[in-house]
């Protein structure tokens, strides 16, 4: 059994820590606010960090796209680049042929006049009544110019290949300079796609910067708990130990109390029992005595 002065140390102590668990429990609430506090702004900024990222990877699949337009559409441009290439060397040589051919046929003026100008003749001789020498020296004449003709067939060629390289080198030039154009717009989406990822890259790192300072606040606050804690769980252990060396202490006393209140009533019950043999006359305590001493043999012979 422990002392007085133990119990008057136990029973100080344990107000003591019962101050001290109370003061940790409020600082334990105030570090919980605060690190929920903490976690909830980092959270904030890491859910902003995902919605960019989320972005970027939609601005990268779009630029991406307009990248591979841009390629498609060089290689488009390429293939009619290299087609006037090769037209405008044919049309070089063939203006080259053509006046080479003019001179060594000594055309005068338009070959193609002569298709017409025999279309002419045959329609007069059809449609107008005339002689047989006036008929006969017009066939003479479209006879000759047919020959004419013939001799110029080579110059014909030249020339109907000329007209068609020109009008194909206008259009191949017009395709060409829509899909320059379309290669420039595109180029053009592009770039302004990846500046916006830039922009939004920098706007991320500066997020991840904010992120990792609440992150270490977090931290800080988590372990700091996390200590107050152990204290606490600490204390209330100690506490425990304490309050129950105390019960322990106050079952002893009360076992002790109630084997003195015992025997007081076996010796006074004696007295009584020996007044009542004198024939002695009982007090009002006597006679409670002698009810309890009977009440007590009753409760023992039930037991």
């Amino acid at each position: 059994m422990i002392s007085k002065e133990d119990v008057k140390k136990l029973l100080k102590e344990v107000t003591s820590i019962r101050k001290e668990i109370s003061i940790l429990r409020s600082e334990l609430n105030e570090l919980n606010d605060k690190k929920e506090s903490i976690f909830e702004e980092k959270e904030k900024y890491s859910k902003e960090i995902i919605r960019y990222i989320s972005e970027i990877k939609k601005l990268k699949r779009e630029r991406d796209d307009y990248t591979r337009k841009v390629k498609q559409l060089k290689a488009e441009r390429k293939k009619y680049n290299d087609e006037l290439k090769n037209n405008s060397e044919e049309l070089k040589d063939l203006l080259k042929k053509k006046t080479e051919l003019r001179k060594k046929k000594q055309f005068k003026g338009d070959p193609r006049n002569l298709v017409k100008k025999i279309e002419e003749l045959e329609f007069r001789i059809e449609t107008e009544g005339m002689s047989f020498e006036k008929e006969k020296k017009l066939m003479h004449q479209i006879n000759e110019i047919k020959k004419q003709l013939n001799e110029a067939k080579d110059y014909v060629d030249v020339f109907e290949r000329i007209k068609f390289l020109k009008k194909d080198i206008r259009e191949k030039r017009k395709n060409a300079n829509s899909i320059h154009k379309a290669v420039q717009d595109n180029a053009k989406n592009s770039q302004e796609k990846h500046e916006q990822i830039l922009e939004i890259s920098n706007k991320i790192d500066e997020l991840k910067k904010k992120e990792k300072e609440y992150f270490i606040k977090f931290t800080e606050a988590k372990e700091k708990f996390n200590k107050i804690n152990d204290k606490l769980k600490e204390n209330l252990v100690k506490m425990n130990k304490y309050n129950e060396q105390l019960q322990k202490h106050k079952i002893k006393r009360k076992e002790e109390h109630k084997e003195k209140e015992k025997k007081t009533l076996e010796e006074k019950s004696k007295e009584v029992h020996e007044k009542i043999k004198k024939g002695k006359k009982l007090t009002t305590e006597d006679l409670l005595v002698f009810q309890k001493t009977i009440a007590d043999d009753s409760k023992t012979k039930k037991e």
